[in-house]
């Protein structure tokens, strides 16, 4: 008959051999994970191609960090980006040529974060345009939006919420966009007739709780028009929480100041969706941006777009994960990239993504796994993920771990 000492012996030895085994898969991504450096990592090199485009610019420090001068001086054509990129002749023709088709842009910011020579660099490829986008496959309206709008710029594809259009700005616009239709070739916001008509549509219909504003980018309207646009929603007895999606504390993080903070914390319940998908687009400035967000009482949550090349790999969307947790972002939604008009390079197989989630649970934190999601055309979000039960059975359902351990678990019955 074993004592009790001995019991707790074994106990132990199965916990240390477990606890081996879980140290080692930490390892195993620890080593994996020096492959993909951060923002943080790269800060020296950032900081050199930010001296050169200064030099190219004549742009003082201070003009650096006005969010202004940087979302007028945006790269938009040829002749300013071969002043800092290495160009081939075929590369020139080949952007001109997709200019007149897609616009193309993005601040002088993100440009500091891109490899000028190695064209794989993944903030570079969601940026410059890339000739595969003349193949024009895919749809320019995907996801059904114009058929989900019972008022111009408004979608609606849920019971109690809707995305607004506010404007077709921002400080970069992704080559991956799902509304490159929307982006035209001059910036403009949404016409106040339309926003009024909007609010209208959203007073007279008193189950819409939740109202997101999108575009473009909203954080490009200046802090007093915000301010109006939020303080008119905030006036809507029955519009509960607030959401604004901004790549800015990303691509233009000199936008976020205290005064643009201070006005957004009188508007909660406010909520802000930021897109990082990778995690070389996490710098020392982003991580201002984000600090200022979140200590102005907004929660953040991050939504990547999944692609081939930039991220299709558990270990980057793992680290990205970790990253974003450093700066209090929640990693929220990991989107299967939508096959909008020009962008077929970017998509990935739908498996991939279900093979990444599979990488994730119980290898890391929760809070560090995002939902897959799939957005149909018409029909809003549907979440995919590995598939955990086996089967089931009268009193039992037949499962596995994340470890693919096969286990049954007793089901409850119904209650009569």
């Amino acid at each position: 008959m074993k004592t009790k000492a001995s019991e707790t012996g074994d106990r132990r030895d199965v916990s240390r051999k477990k606890a081996e085994k879980f140290r080692q898969y930490a390892v195993d991504y620890l080593d994996a994970k020096k492959s993909v450096p951060t923002g943080f990592d790269l800060a020296p090199t950032f900081e050199k191609r930010k001296e050169l485009i200064k030099a190219k610019f004549g742009a003082s420090e201070e003009d650096w960090l006005n969010w202004k001068w940087q979302l007028s001086n945006r790269f938009s054509d040829v002749s300013a980006l071969e002043q800092i990129f290495s160009l081939s002749a075929k590369q020139k023709e080949d952007f001109s040529r997709i200019q007149a088709e897609f616009r193309w842009a993005f601040t002088p910011y993100f440009a500091s974060l891109m490899d000028h020579e190695d064209e794989s660099c993944p903030v570079r490829k969601q940026m410059l345009p890339d000739i595969r986008e003349m193949a024009m496959t895919g749809v320019a309206d995907f996801s059904g939006e114009e058929y989900s709008s019972p008022v111009e710029n408004l979608v609606r594809w849920y019971p109690d919420r809707v995305a607004v259009h506010v404007t077709n700005v921002c400080a970069g616009f992704c080559r991956h966009c799902l509304r490159r239709r929307k982006i035209g070739e001059v910036d403009k916001a949404t016409p106040k007739d339309n926003i009024g008509e909007i609010l209208d549509y959203l007073r007279a219909n008193p189950e819409i709780r939740d109202v997101l504003l999108t575009g473009g980018d909203p954080f490009t309207f200046s802090t007093e028009k915000l301010d109006e646009l939020l303080s008119a929603l905030d006036e809507i007895e029955h519009i509960e929480i607030k959401r604004i999606g901004s790549r800015a504390p990303i691509v233009l993080p000199q936008r976020v100041d205290e005064e643009l903070c201070e006005m957004l914390s009188k508007h909660h319940p406010l909520f802000v969706n930021v897109q990082v998908n990778h995690p070389k687009e996490l710098t020392a400035d982003s991580a201002r941006a984000l600090d200022l967000l979140s200590r102005a009482g907004i929660p953040l949550h991050n939504q990547s777009v999944l692609m081939r090349g930039i991220n299709d790999s558990p270990v980057i969307i793992k680290a990205l994960g970790h990253e974003l947790l450093k700066v209090r972002v929640r990693p929220y939604y990991l989107y299967h990239c939508q096959g909008t008009i020009g962008i077929e390079h970017f998509r990935t197989p739908v498996e991939t993504g279900i093979e990444i989630l599979e990488e994730l649970r119980g290898y890391t934190t929760g809070l560090g796994i995002p939902s897959y999601i799939i957005t149909p055309p018409g029909f809003g979000k549907t979440p995919l993920g590995p598939e955990y039960q086996i089967s089931s059975g009268d009193g039992y359902v037949l499962l596995r771990n994340w470890e693919g351990i096969v286990y049954r678990y007793e089901n409850p019955r119904p209650v009569d």
